[in-house]
């Protein structure tokens, strides 16, 4: 059996938990690099969840500046990857979607991270999956998400 590691004292268990989701996710983020630079990855990814959003919204979800925001947009639907298009129901309002293109490059990102992350876990078991589902599971769902830019924030 795996050792237990104690993550209730404010020493050990819990850095090394972290410093372990942390080693993770990079060799993901490494072996899954998308097409286009992080931050604007983070900007397809907020709207591919919203469906269509403001650059206000957008801005709000990922934490930047909203001159920042309108670069990454730019930038993105120069790449064909995203699609703005006047609010008819408030005309200084401009909404963005995913283009094609767009949805299709997060659906492959999305899909290679999880054969990257079934890879990477694989060598914990099927009891050992089950446990850090069960745990990141109850994480997400935990009300001390909320307003740290984590799941339950929407970021």
């Amino acid at each position: 059996m795996g050792q237990v590691v104690d993550l209730s004292g404010s020493e050990g268990g819990a850095a090394e938990a972290a410093d372990g989701l942390v080693r993770l996710w990079e060799s993901v983020d490494r072996r899954v690099a998308p097409a286009v630079p992080p931050a604007q990855f983070r900007v397809l990814r907020v709207v591919g969840a919203a469906g269509v959003v403001t650059s206000t919204k957008i801005a709000e979800a990922t934490g930047a500046m909203p001159s920042s925001i309108s670069r990454l947009i730019g930038r993105l639907q120069g790449a064909g990857l995203l699609v703005k298009e006047e609010n008819s129901s408030n005309r200084r309002e401009t909404l963005i979607r995913l283009s094609a293109d767009g949805q299709e490059l997060l659906r492959q990102v999305q899909e290679q991270r999880v054969d990257e992350l079934r890879r990477l876990l694989k060598p914990l078991g099927l009891r050992g999956r089950q446990a850090l589902l069960q745990g990141m599971t109850a994480l997400d769902q935990s009300p001390l998400w909320e307003g740290t830019g984590g799941p339950a924030s929407g970021g």
